[in-house]
């Protein structure tokens, strides 16, 4: 029997994949859902399921429209984020927001803002017995004479307002760490990290839902990237390797009353797992586990409601089930990591995707049409993106 949920559900993210699955994810009878979408609209707002939704250019509009439009609720909406600005912006609007709405986050304002820097994140998760890389913070003026090389070089947080510089940039020698430290904003803040040559990358999902349980859908093992920077390949599994420190994620997650989906992300080298950062948010990998068997964010939500979640499924189905970003991973035959035949086998092989789905086609129809122009796209940020953003500010074009 369906448990009718009283409570709204609010998503409030940019309109992108992440946002797509849970917009797929949570778009049962029981919720009545609604999509406050962050910036331009795009193709998650193309999904069937997308019923009810408004477009808040900034986070500041985005605020003043929550409280124009849900503050005499009969019961609290529950808000669910997909990013990280948003997240922080709700950490930092703690005691605006939560008379009204039910929130993810820590329950002692500004905790996001502190841990979501990659600096006091590493910190925190060497406490709780993580193996971490050698790491510091730095600035464009940093002394960098003690870093060692090879070395990874990545913004420690998102800055209100900018685009950051990149991603994360790997440096062989001196030279190029101190070239791109004298292209970035004077009020940027950066983590330097020991280089780990990683074999795959792994990704544990879960929830701290509000009782205090810490649940966990399962392992994402990628060994291909987009130049976007997300996965492209890997496998889904309800197998969960040591080295991701499960009682690690529960002390750590308890010591700052972390509520909310969440996701932590690895390095493997061999028999060593390396702790590379943990999102406060959903993660946009979640509508995978979803097409696995397990719903994080319906669980979640059911929690904050109140309502038994036994009977949602929560971990994903035993055994090895296949991912491939069926549009973008392409790039990487263009850039001559991956032979076509390859493609085509582990494409068919592929049971889980990131845009397609045969009951909600027009995301990835808008997505598909608009690939090739993403792809040149991709390519040229992933190269240029340091400089084209100093560009744009120049011009006074922020995010």
């Amino acid at each position: 029997m369906v448990t009718m949920i009283k409570h709204k559900v609010i998503i409030w993210g940019g309109d992108d994949f992440n946002t797509l699955g849970l917009l797929r994810e949570l778009s049962k009878p029981e919720i009545d859902l609604f999509f406050l979408i962050r910036g331009k609209r795009s193709y998650a707002s193309k999904s069937k399921y997308c019923i009810k939704s408004h477009t808040a250019l900034n986070l500041d509009e985005g605020l003043k429209f929550l409280l124009d439009t849900f503050s005499n609720e009969p019961y609290k909406p529950i808000i669910i984020t997909s990013g990280d600005g948003v997240i922080t912006y709700i950490d930092q609007h703690r005691e605006l927001l939560e008379p009204y709405f039910i929130l993810p986050g820590t329950s002692e304002a500004g905790l996001i803002t502190r841990y979501i820097d990659k600096v006091t994140m590493t910190e925190l998760a060497k406490k709780h017995g993580f193996l971490t890389p050698v790491s510091c913070s730095a600035k464009w003026d940093a002394d960098i004479s003690m870093v060692k090389y090879p070395c990874i070089i990545k913004p420690s947080h998102e800055q209100a307002g900018y685009y950051n510089e990149f991603k994360f940039k790997i440096c062989k020698k001196p030279k190029k760490l101190k070239r791109i430290l004298g292209n970035v904003r004077k009020n940027s803040e950066f983590i330097i990290q020991q280089y780990v040559e990683k074999e795959l990358d792994l990704l544990v999902y879960g929830a701290r839902l509000k009782s205090g349980e810490t649940i966990f859908a399962g392992a994402f093992i990628r060994d291909r990237w987009a130049d976007s920077g997300s996965s492209s390949h890997g496998y889904l599994t309800d197998n969960i390797p040591a080295g991701a420190n499960i009682e690690g994620i529960r002390s750590m997650l308890t010591e700052i009353d972390y509520y909310g989906p969440f996701s932590f992300e690895y390095g493997l080298v061999g028999d060593e797992t390396y702790f590379f950062e943990v999102n406060f948010r959903n993660d946009g990998t979640s509508h995978y586990f979803y097409q696995a068997g397990a719903n994080i964010p319906l669980a979640y939500v059911y929690s904050c409601a109140n309502e038994d979640y036994a009977t949602i499924a929560t971990t994903v189905r035993a055994g090895k089930q296949y991912f491939i970003d069926e549009l973008f991973d392409v790039e990487n035959i263009l850039h001559r990591k991956l032979s076509m035949g390859r493609y085509r086998q582990e494409k068919k092989e592929a049971t889980i995707y990131k845009y397609y789905d045969a009951e909600d086609v027009a995301p990835w129809e808008q997505v598909r049409k608009h690939r090739i122009k993403q792809i040149i796209q991709d390519i040229i940020l992933k190269k240029y993106r340091l400089y084209i953003v100093r560009v744009l500010e120049k011009f006074g074009l922020k995010k």
